[in-house]
C-alpha cells in the first residue's frame, strides 16, 4: 500500500506532483484501485502555491515591462490590483501605508486560495495577453 496525494479537478484525481505519478506507475493501467478520500490542507495549497510561483516567474520572463520583469514585482502587482491588503494600516506623518497580505498556504483558508489563486492567474493571463489556462498549462510545463 502507497500513500499517494491527489488533486480533484473536475470529476477526476490527478496526483499532486510528479512523485505521486511516479508512485502510481508501481499499478498497471486501468487496474482498479481502493482508495479512502479525506481532505488535506498543506499537500493541495503547497502545490497551487508552486504552480502560482511558476506563473509569477513566467510571467516576469515573458515581458520587457521593467515594472514587471522579476517573479518578486509581478507577485506585489497582482496583489496590488487584487487589492490583497491586511487589515491593519501604517500611518507615518500624513501618509497610509497598506501592507500586502502572503499568498501562504498556512495564511488562508481552501476556499479563499482557491479563489485567490484563480483570480491572480487572470490577472497575470490577462496582463500576458493570453488564455488562463495556457498561462497555467506553460507555467506547469516549466516548474517540471
Amino acid at each position: 500500500m502507497i500513500e499517494i496525494f491527489c488533486q480533484k479537478r473536475g470529476n477526476a484525481l490527478h496526483p499532486a506532483s510528479l512523485e505521486y505519478s511516479e508512485a502510481l506507475k508501481a499499478y498497471k493501467d486501468n487496474q482498479i484501485l481502493k482508495c479512502v478520500v479525506s481532505g488535506t490542507r498543506k499537500p493541495r495549497s503547497v502545490l497551487q502555491n508552486k504552480w502560482l510561483h511558476a506563473m509569477f516567474r513566467h510571467v516576469a520572463s515573458n515581458t520587457e515591462d521593467m515594472d514587471w520583469d522579476t517573479p518578486e514585482k509581478v507577485k506585489r502587482n497582482i496583489k496590488m490590483k487584487m487589492k490583497f491588503f491586511k487589515d491593519e494600516v501604517t500611518v507615518a506623518g500624513n501618509k497610509v501605508y497598506f501592507e500586502l497580505r502572503s499568498f501562504a498556504f498556512d495564511q488562508m483558508e481552501h476556499n479563499e486560495a482557491n479563489v485567490r489563486y484563480e483570480d491572480a492567474k487572470n490577472l497575470c493571463a490577462k496582463f500576458l495577453g493570453v488564455e488562463p489556462q495556457i498561462l497555467e498549462a506553460n507555467a506547469q510545463k516549466e516548474d517540471t
